[in-house]
């Protein structure tokens, strides 16, 4: 047992007990090579009613949560696409530094985005530079979300396509018709780069994103509760009002997201322990329970660094300043040697927290933090489905546990 699960514990019920005004929920699970369950932590309500009530209703009306409850994973859909264009790589059905568009031949008429007229049409160029399959990896190929750029959301209104690719009714041209932002391989720009990669998955294999997922990632690790398709069991929302904090939150069921064509930006929904079952596969190089999803160096690869250039590097650490670490959001310079490998990032060196340096993290739009951690030997998740994204409640309780696991595995 871990040394510091008690006050794991402590910091979890804490961090739950007022769930109209701090955490709803919370769920901790972390797990070594050889240890599948080090700790298990959780606190809080899959589902509870819209409106705050009294902690007697709570208890009757309420749903806890579980490690096997329902969660949206948004953008934390982005590590198993991952996984899925690096075992076609090694199958050399494709390889990283591959033109894209040989597999998804929309690429090749992509366009760059170079500002609108005096009449508000939209100026494009063609692009010259050819798009690999890496860059779409690592999010250097120069589509961006429209979260991060307003100018996405009123090329898409023009386009007459919706800007979040992976909403309800998706279809291929809302990902294949919008424009490139900036000229491939310049910047390091957080967009559906993943969605583009996993339309040269489909390709490749010749099957929907749902079945090539199913049969070659999900199943083989005894996973059965993962899925793009909509799930009633799936827990409630929790909406911060950002405006007035102290407002009690909303709860509702989340907005349905797309159960037509999917894409791998986001979409997946499925429970931390079977995510906790994939971090596992990836710290133990590849296999789980005899069964090998990846090869030793096809793992080794994702822990390398795939940014070309320090500017890349750069635009990486300021967008991901308080996103990555719950330490730097109490620090006044982005991260340090924070930079991108094959899935998610990869943090720096002497973090606060204890965590090894080179650690692979990323996590989705709702809170849905993951960490492999191949130095000191552990993944673990934190997952509260909780929006806005690096909401302070979730950075303050993350740092407090993720200090208290290392100091528990010294």
């Amino acid at each position: 047992m871990l040394s510091t699960a008690p006050a794991i514990d402590a910091a979890i019920a804490k961090a739950t007990s007022d769930p109209y005004h701090n955490l709803p929920r919370a769920v901790f699970l972390a797990a070594t090579s050889n240890d599948a369950s080090l700790y298990e932590g959780k606190g809080g309500w899959a589902r509870l009613p819209a409106e705050p009530v009294s902690n007697d209703v709570l208890e009757k009306e309420g749903e806890p949560i579980t490690a096997d409850s329902i969660f949206e994973l948004y953008s934390a859909t982005k590590l198993v696409a991952a996984i899925a264009v690096l075992q076609l790589v090694e199958q050399g059905k494709m390889r990283l530094e591959d033109d894209a568009s040989k597999y998804v031949p929309e690429l090749k008429d992509a366009k760059l985005f170079k500002g609108f007229d005096e009449d508000d049409n939209l100026i494009l160029e063609d692009n010259a530079t050819p798009i690999t399959i890496e860059m779409l990896l690592t999010h250097t190929a120069g589509f961006q979300y429209f979260m991060f750029n307003p100018d996405v959301v009123k090329i898409a209104q023009k386009l007459g396509v919706h800007p979040l690719p992976n909403a309800e009714g998706a279809v291929r041209e809302w990902v294949t018709k919008m424009p490139l932002m900036f000229k491939p391989g310049e910047h390091m720009v957080y967009g559906p780069n993943i969605d583009w990669v996993t339309l040269a998955v489909e390709a490749v294999s010749g099957k929907p994103l749902e079945l090539y997922f199913k049969e070659h990632i999900f199943e083989p690790l005894g996973i059965h509760d993962m899925s793009f398709m909509p799930d009633s069991s799936q827990i409630f929302m929790a909406f911060i009002d950002e405006e007035d904090p102290s407002k009690p939150l909303a709860i509702r069921p989340n907005t349905p997201l797309s159960s037509t064509q999917h894409f791998g930006g986001a979409g997946l929904k499925g429970s931390p322990r079977s995510y906790l079952k994939i971090l596992r596969m990836l710290l133990r190089g590849g296999e789980l329970d005899g069964v090998r999803l990846l090869k030793k160096e096809t793992v080794d690869l994702m822990f390398e660094d795939h940014l070309t250039t320090d500017q890349q590097r750069q635009e990486l650490r300021v967008f991901g300043k308080d996103l990555f670490d719950p330490a730097t959001r109490r620090a006044t310079e982005p991260s340090r040697d924070l930079t991108y490998g094959i899935g998610g990032a990869l943090t720096g060196k002497d973090l606060a927290t204890g965590r090894g340096a080179g650690a692979l993290t990323w996590s989705g739009m709702a809170n849905t933090y993951w960490v492999v951690d191949r130095e000191k030997d552990v993944a673990f998740v934190v997952w509260t489905n909780v929006i806005p994204f690096a909401c302070q409640p979730i950075h303050d309780l993350w740092f407090d546990i993720e200090t208290e696991l290392y100091k528990g595995l010294a």
